[in-house]
């Protein structure tokens, strides 16, 4: 059974179709790389997957769930979250309170607890902070804990916004481009990083331009060409269709 099942998925902004009767699934705990050249809708993707654009048609299934009838947060809940090409990252907090953030999810506790600073609150806060503390354990940033975000250089920021993802407990991550602007060593870095992800029982969706990573890393790659699918397989295949050197070199 396909945790991810995508079918006729299609957006348009007016004249323009960015996605065109898309249909793919993907499977509980896979590596699942979605590449293609410049324009070629990736990340549009990515945002009708997480409703912030919703689809012109089409249905996007997690677990059971019709995705394009929910709102963004209730698709977090459901254990569907994602880091972003352009870092969002809050630089006037520290490293902790920023993936603080992400367990928002997980807390029960309202505004009238927290104005009276009931035991609940201070139980709660605690739990809260040690979820933290272990998604910045997993990415190795735990000594990072009490540090100033906007003294990270951008390789940790990146880590930083993965952290913060993990530590809402998903099912299914989203990871849009996170090795753009990267050097050779954090590349690896990040490598290792996404496989441990994936071994940890998280499903993985990735948005890659770097393709020695995601021949690396990837257990079924997607090819997108103009918002079409161009071509599915696993990475040997992909990288051997002719359809696919086409697309990114030319003819």
């Amino acid at each position: 059974m396909a945790l991810l099942s995508v079918r006729g998925l299609e957006k348009h902004f007016g004249g323009v179709t960015a996605i065109a009767g898309l249909d793919f699934d993907v499977e509980q705990g896979a590596i699942f790389s979605i590449i293609g050249p410049n324009g070629a809708g990736k990340t549009t993707l990515f945002n009708l997957l997480t409703s912030i654009y919703t689809p012109s048609a089409g249905t996007v299934i997690f677990d059971g769930h019709d995705l394009t009838r929910l709102k963004p947060f209730q698709i977090a809940a459901l254990g569907v979250t994602r880091t972003f090409q352009n870092l969002q990252v809050f630089l006037n907090m520290t490293v902790l309170e920023n993936v603080m953030v992400g367990c928002h999810l997980r807390s029960r506790c309202g505004m009238i607890e927290a104005a009276f600073r009931l035991p609940s609150v201070i139980r709660e806060e605690k739990k809260v902070r040690g979820m933290a503390l272990e998604a910045l354990e997993f990415c190795g940033m735990a000594d990072m804990a009490e540090r100033a975000a906007d003294t990270l250089p951008y390789g940790m920021l990146k880590k930083l916004e993965i952290a913060r993802a993990l530590a809402a407990r998903p099912r299914m991550l989203l990871m849009d481009e996170p090795a753009a602007g990267l050097n050779d060593t954090e590349t690896v870095n990040m490598s290792s990083l996404i496989r441990e992800i994936s071994a940890s029982g998280v499903t993985v969706l990735l948005v890659e331009h770097n393709m020695g990573l995601v021949m690396k890393v990837s257990h079924r790659v997607l090819v997108l060409n103009y918002g079409e699918l161009l071509s599915q397989g696993t990475p040997q295949e992909v990288q051997c269709d002719p359809k696919v050197i086409t697309a990114y070199l030319g003819q």
